[in-house]
């Protein structure tokens, strides 16, 4: 084992390292604040930062599987910028920085440090009402504060609404534009939401719709819904949203075995008409690989008949019962009313919306379309940098 007693000299104790020991499959750092990372051999060559491993623009040009598994280093020492040079059996050199090689260490307490800086959901319940997420759309059209600001609120709560949007028809593209692109599907760019004869979907017409994902039964399912209200003087149609992943919590800590059967047994979501057929097979409540909620696909419309084991027929059901009631619930919902030049945006596999029965004859008239999360993300990931 080679061991070099180094001390660069940073700005704060986190950066600076007091001791480097290369150890069998490892390069140890001490660092003077007393933490002790171990970095893989074959981690530091697959993430060398050199030109000719790594292109101006961040993407990587070193194909992994080039490196040998047992690949190791012949020396590594400090340099006078506060660099660590690692060279390489083969002769290749890498340069590290301490402040790098920290951010990026993985050992189990900086992993759970950077866990806990993730923005955290806020979950909510009917008590929302009194502080609803919301903005102006001259405001967020013209100030990046602004918009970070609305678009931080779609991220924590899963929706915002959005006042005084022009009800001139297209409008909802955009906003969509000031954070990413429509996705179109066979509804359309833009989609009109009112009353019509012979509707393909029970979204056009006059009834009570209760909560809900859109499309369900595609595959990706869009991440982002946005109604945006151009005219109504309908009495009824109120607009009516319930945090799922609010609701699906409860479910899984009052009751563990229904939330499993929900969130393990995957049913099919069946949309078609004259033009097109489309289907998926997902769980209700789909999870990730720490378990931690990733998405609710809930749609009482289009969930095909239930085709798994006779024995999980009837617990299903009561579970599928359960969760729907509790999503019913008005003690989980806020409901409002969309008054001309208002726009609300969900993140469909988290916020179910739904709506009141209004009156076919009266002249209300929502657009509406889709976007994609990513598009969202990146969007305030940027605004987050540069403001």
């Amino acid at each position: 084992m080679q061991e070099n007693t180094l001390m660069t000299t940073p700005t704060n104790s986190l950066e600076t390292v007091t001791n480097i020991a290369l150890e069998e499959r490892t390069l140890a750092i001490n660092w003077a604040d007393g933490h002790l990372s171990l970095f893989h051999y074959i981690w530091l060559r697959d993430n060398c930062p050199c030109p000719e491993c790594r292109h101006p623009n961040g993407q990587k040009l070193l194909e992994t599987i080039s490196i040998p598994s047992d690949i190791c280093p012949s020396s590594i020492q400090a340099i006078e910028d506060g660099q660590i040079k690692i060279v390489w059996a083969d002769g290749h050199v890498s340069h590290f920085s301490p402040r790098w090689l920290r951010t990026h260490c993985y050992s189990a307490s900086e992993r759970a440090k950077r866990a806990k800086e993730l923005p955290s959901r806020k979950l909510w319940t009917a008590e929302l009402m009194a502080t609803l997420p919301e903005a102006s759309y001259s405001d967020i059209s013209t100030n990046d504060s602004a918009l970070q600001k609305w678009l931080t609120m779609i991220r924590d709560y899963g929706f915002a609404l959005l006042h005084d949007v022009p009800t001139t028809s297209g409008t909802i593209k955009q906003v969509v534009e000031l954070f990413g692109y429509i996705r179109e599907t066979n509804y359309g760019k833009i989609f009109d939401v009112k009353s019509t004869a012979n509707p393909i979907n029970v979204a056009y017409t006059d009834l009570a719709i209760g909560p809900h994902t859109d499309n369900p039964y595609r595959n990706p399912v869009p991440t982002h819904q946005l109604l945006h209200c151009l005219s109504s003087d309908a009495a009824g149609g109120d607009s009516i949203l319930v945090d799922s992943f609010q609701v699906a919590e409860l479910l899984r800590s009052q009751e563990p075995n229904q939330f499993k059967h929900l969130s393990t047994q995957p049913v099919l979501f069946h949309f078609h008409d004259k033009n097109i057929e489309l289907m998926a097979d997902t769980p209700i409540i789909g999870l990730d690989s720490r378990g931690e909620l990733a998405a609710v696909r809930f749609n009482n419309y289009t969930i095909a008949p239930l085709d798994f084991e006779a024995d999980l027929i009837e617990p299903f059901y009561e579970a599928y019962c359960t969760f729907g009631r509790m999503l019913n619930n008005p003690d989980f919902q806020v409901r409002f009313k969309l008054k001309p030049g208002d726009l609300y945006i969900v993140d469909n596999e988290r916020v179910l919306h739904a709506r009141t029965k209004f009156f076919s004859a009266s002249n209300r008239h929502l657009q509406g379309c889709y976007a994609d999360r990513d598009g969202l993300y990146s969007r305030l990931n940027v605004l987050n940098s540069s403001l």
